[in-house]
C-alpha cells in the first residue's frame, strides 16, 4: 500500500502571500505620512496652506495606489495557496487507490514549484492549480483559444516546461515514464463534460481530476509505483526546505 503524506499543498504560495502583505507594514505608513508633511510644507511655503493640504492629501493618495498594487500582488499567491489547497482535497481520494500525491515540491535547478505530483499505475501526472473568477471568460479569437484577457497557451507555458523537466529528471534517476500534464481549473466555467486541451496540457474543472486521472491506462505495477515515489519524493524535496 502506497505510504500516505502530510498536505503541504500551497505552503511556500501562502509564505509568499504573508510575506508580501506583511512586509514593512509600519515603514509604510511612516513613508506615507512623510510624503505628505513634505508635500504640505513645500507646497504651502511656495503658495497657501489650503494648497498644501491638497498636495499631501495627493501625496497620501498616490502612495496608497502604489501599496495597493501590492496588496494586488499579495492576494494572488493567497488566491493560488486556496487553489492549491482545494485540489489536494480532491486528490486524497486517489491515495487508498495505491497512488502516490506529492504537493508543493521543488524541481531541480530550478526556482519554479510543482504543486502537486500524483503517482499511481498510469504513471506521473503533473498537475498545475488554477484558481479564476467564475466570470472569466474562455473564447476563440483569432485562431487562438482566450482565458480572460490573455491567450491560454501562455497560461500553460510553465506547465509545459515543468512537465518536460520532472521528466529529465526521473529519466536521469533511471525510471523510464510518462508524464503527463493538467491544469486543474476551480472557480472558472469549463466544459461541464469535456476538456480543453491547450499546448498538450488538459484543462479541466477540478472536480473531474481524479476520474480523468483514474482512467489513464495502466503502466506501472503497484512495486513500480511505489519505487517511482520514493524517487519522486528523494528527488522532489518540499519547496519550502529547499528555499
Amino acid at each position: 500500500m502506497t505510504r500516505q503524506h502530510a498536505t503541504g499543498a500551497g505552503a511556500s504560495a501562502q509564505a509568499r502571500y504573508r510575506a508580501t502583505w506583511r512586509a514593512g507594514r509600519s515603514r509604510r505608513w511612516l513613508v506615507r505620512a512623510a510624503l505628505a508633511v513634505a508635500a504640505f510644507a513645500a507646497v504651502t511655503w511656495a503658495w497657501t496652506w489650503q494648497a498644501g493640504l491638497l498636495a499631501a492629501a495627493v501625496a497620501a493618495l498616490a502612495d496608497t495606489v502604489q501599496r495597493w498594487r501590492v496588496h494586488s500582488a499579495a492576494a494572488a499567491w493567497r488566491k493560488g495557496a486556496l487553489g492549491e489547497r482545494a485540489t489536494a482535497r480532491r486528490l486524497r481520494a486517489l491515495e487508498p487507490a495505491g497512488y502516490t500525491v506529492l504537493h508543493d515540491r521543488a524541481l531541480p535547478r530550478s526556482r519554479a514549484n510543482l504543486d502537486h505530483l500524483v503517482i499511481g499505475p498510469g504513471g506521473v501526472v503533473l498537475v498545475d492549480s488554477k484558481r479564476w473568477h467564475r466570470n472569466t471568460s474562455i473564447r476563440g479569437h483569432g485562431g487562438r483559444l482566450w482565458i480572460g484577457r490573455r491567450p491560454a497557451d501562455s497560461l500553460v507555458k510553465a506547465t509545459v516546461f515543468e512537465a518536460g523537466r520532472v521528466g529529465e529528471v526521473l529519466r536521469a534517476a533511471g525510471w523510464q515514464v510518462p508524464v503527463v500534464p493538467v491544469v486543474a481549473v476551480h472557480g472558472a466555467k469549463l466544459p461541464r463534460w469535456g476538456a480543453l486541451t491547450v499546448s498538450g496540457v488538459t484543462m479541466l474543472r477540478a472536480g473531474r481530476l481524479c476520474g480523468w486521472i483514474r482512467r489513464h491506462p495502466p503502466r506501472l505495477s503497484p512495486e513500480q509505483v511505489a519505487s517511482v515515489s520514493a524517487a519522486a519524493e528523494r528527488i522532489f524535496p518540499p519547496y519550502s526546505a529547499a528555499e
